[in-house]
């Protein structure tokens, strides 16, 4: 019997053992057929014996026909306001590569960065990271690999040229996945935390909170990596034999030609919605939707000020940003030609918004069905132990997870069990959470563990050992600057104390 055939059955057969087992005390009906549930989509998650959008369909089906919650209930997962965004931000990010913008980005910071062959490395993680803020991390490890590759190809000859290869190639794979942890947009399981914490918690993760500690947390991660690097393989300092990188990419920049008008008039638009969300959700979006309250639905404020629907939100700033790409004129030969168009639009991974939904179904079943409680109740014991501890030891299971599962089916799985144990434990769930989500964006020892990593090892130029030294010793070292960005700049910029 074949691998896939094994991971197929094994889903369903969990399922069964679950849910025809003795029901544990105190546990009700609903909770043990939703963990039952939990466990035949977990494995199929990690396991891929189908398409992972295809797994996340199962909650649809398997939820209501429980009896734990209606399809109604279910299907409204599926089409939470963040998924909006981040399908928004999907379709912005596609006008860009298709006019090539991140391209020349990419190149000029290089150019600005890299001199000698320690520089040139931070200059492509610099720009590559930059890139992943905004784009999908496999569109720019696809872009940023053959411009690397071709790089290292001119080092043949320099001193310490199979490190510098290593060191770049590594480099640019691991600065995709740091890169997406900057921005609330940046990579999908941001998304997952977002959803969790407004529906469950209460807690609104605007854009520029989200800035104001992952930006930093991924730039002082960015120079931890970039610092390791050319520690373990040290890229020489190219001497008389040394490349002429900078020489490689005016080529590649030339070859783009001067800035196109469809470039100039993208700057201007997403440079806009950057603008907005940044400014919005620190400054105008409140009085905006009280002065729409009161004045266009004719209603009196909450006394909780805070509580104001969200009539203006970064969802809708992303959602007008995209049609404003879909009207705008791109400037260029062809008149009817727009900034993006719908056979560009539909090249967006679909697949990533359904996983956003099946994820978000799973924790509404976790907490209709009580599971989320029970598990808390179970979890009393750990009360004693210090939270850094705890924290710890969440994040190094969370790394060691998303190693061989996607950091996407990670987070899911693990929002409504680490929302338990955070209460359990008398901590306040965010930190938990969203700390367990940036963790699970890591997984940098293994070839499998993103596609970024997939991408950069095809290309030959490292070993899995390479990798996986490289790989889990910046695991390590990511979990540790983690805690303690997670004790000294989050209650700075949430005043939420661990």
């Amino acid at each position: 019997m074949d691998f896939r055939r094994i991971a197929l059955l094994s889903g369903p057969l969990l399922f069964a053992l679950v849910a025809l087992a003795p029901t544990p005390a105190g546990m009700p009906w609903p909770a043990q057929i939703t963990a039952a549930i939990t466990l035949w989509i977990a494995v199929w998650w990690i396991t891929e014996p189908i398409e992972m959008a295809a797994t996340s369909l199962l909650p649809l089906v398997l939820l209501p026909l429980a009896g734990v919650a209606s399809l109604k209930t279910v299907a409204a997962e599926y089409g939470n306001e963040i998924i909006f965004l981040f399908m928004a931000g999907f379709f912005m990010g596609k006008s860009i590569e298709r006019w090539q913008l991140h391209r020349r980005i990419a190149l000029r910071m290089v150019l600005w960065i890299g001199t000698d062959p320690s520089r040139t490395v931070l200059g492509f993680m610099a720009a590559t990271a930059f890139i992943s803020m905004w784009i999908s991390n496999t569109a720019t490890a696809v872009m940023m690999t053959p411009v690397a590759i071709a790089v290292a190809a001119q080092s043949e000859g320099m001193e310490g040229h199979k490190n510098f290869s290593k060191s770049l190639l590594l480099g640019v794979g691991y600065a995709c996945s740091i890169g997406g942890l900057a921005t609330l947009i940046g990579t999908p399981t941001n998304a997952i935390f977002i959803a969790f914490a407004q529906q469950k918690m209460g807690e609104t993760v605007s854009f520029g909170k989200w800035l104001l500690f992952g930006f930093p947390f991924a730039v002082s991660l960015l120079w931890v990596c970039w610092k390791l690097l050319v520690w373990m393989f040290p890229v020489g300092s190219g001497g008389s034999k040394g490349i002429d990188s900078h020489e490689h990419l005016r080529e590649e920049l030339l070859q783009l030609g001067p800035i196109s008008k469809p470039e100039k008039r993208i700057l201007w638009v997403f440079g806009g919605v950057i603008l907005a969300w940044v400014t919005g959700s620190l400054l105008w979006y409140a009085p905006l939707n009280q002065w729409i309250h009161v004045h266009m639905a004719g209603l009196p404020l909450p006394e909780n000020l805070d509580k104001t629907p969200a009539y203006c939100s970064d969802t809708i700033v992303a959602i007008m940003g995209a049609i404003v790409f879909f009207l705008m004129p791109a400037g260029s030969s062809n008149e009817k030609t727009t900034l993006l168009d719908w056979p560009t639009a539909s090249r967006i991974p679909w697949a990533i918004l359904l996983l956003f939904g099946g994820g978000l179904a799973l924790a509404k079943g976790f907490d209709l069905s009580g599971l989320a409680v029970w598990f808390g109740e179970q979890m009393k014991g750990l009360g004693f132990l210090p939270h850094a501890l705890v924290l710890l030891v969440v994040l190094s299971a969370v790394v060691l997870i998303s190693e061989v599962a996607s950091n996407i089916a990670t987070a899911s799985m693990m929002m409504p069990v680490l929302a338990a144990l955070a209460v359990s434990i008398g901590s306040h769930p965010f930190g938990l959470l969203l700390s367990a989500t940036m963790a699970a964006s890591f997984g940098f020892g293994l070839p499998i563990a993103t596609a970024p990593n997939s991408i950069v090892f095809a290309t030959g130029h490292m070993s899995t050992r390479d990798m996986a030294r490289a790989g889990f010793l910046l695991d390590a070292l990511a979990v540790l600057l983690l805690l303690a960005f997670v004790y000294v700049l989050l209650p700075l910029v949430w005043g939420i104390k661990v």
